[in-house]
């Protein structure tokens, strides 16, 4: 997968130092090619004044409508409450002109590390997923009471079975889930949580 720095404005910098960048003419061009968010890998830089809509209009509806890759607000114009209200849609930066050439390629730079964390966070929950979904039910009641902290006599008398056969949708589901430990089971419940919750 790689990378691209998308910009709906004239920043020339970034290709200058290695950065694959894709640059648009209007807001028309940038939507008419990319309907689809999926296929943005990067981030995008996009300038507060446009023709028609703001900069900051379009963040927000693009955030709406389930954009996620990170977004940097440029404007020659900076004041607090645009400032505020830029970071509010879910902008990842805030950059006033002229841009300082260091400052922008730590943005960017940032942008991108964000950018392919969450990108590896979702394929992880992905992966994660389809493996949950291999489980039996039992095999998940199993799982949920071993996640209260019960024993297997204890999930065998609670789902009335033989220790042994608790002992073997045991193994199975952490066959299953390629973990050999509790605590592995336990980091992946709660780290599945918390990756469900993210924004």
């Amino acid at each position: 997968m790689t990378l691209r720095v998308y910009l709906i404005d004239d920043t020339a910098l970034l290709s200058t130092v290695g950065w694959q960048t894709q640059p648009y003419a209007s807001i028309a061009d940038f939507e008419q090619q990319h309907s689809d968010w999926s296929s943005l890998h990067g981030c995008l830089l996009l300038d507060i004044r446009m023709p028609g809509k703001t900069g900051l209009t379009l963040l927000e509806e693009w955030q709406q409508r389930g954009m996620d890759i990170p977004v940097i607000i440029m404007t020659g114009h900076g004041n607090i409450n645009l400032c505020q209200r830029a970071f509010k849609s879910g902008a990842f930066e805030f950059l006033t002109k002229p841009i300082d050439a260091d400052l922008l390629l730590e943005t960017v730079f940032g942008a991108m590390t964000q950018f392919q964390t969450q990108a590896n966070q979702r394929q992880q929950a992905t992966q994660l997923r389809d493996k949950l979904n291999t489980l039996s039910a039992r095999e998940h009641e199993v799982m949920a009471l071993m996640m209260e902290g019960k024993s297997n006599k204890e999930i065998a008398k609670d789902l009335q079975l033989s220790a042994r056969t608790v002992e073997a949708h045991h193994a199975n589901l952490f066959a299953k889930l390629e973990i050999n430990s509790l605590a592995k089971l336990i980091k992946l419940y709660f780290g599945q949580s918390l990756i469900d919750k993210a924004p």
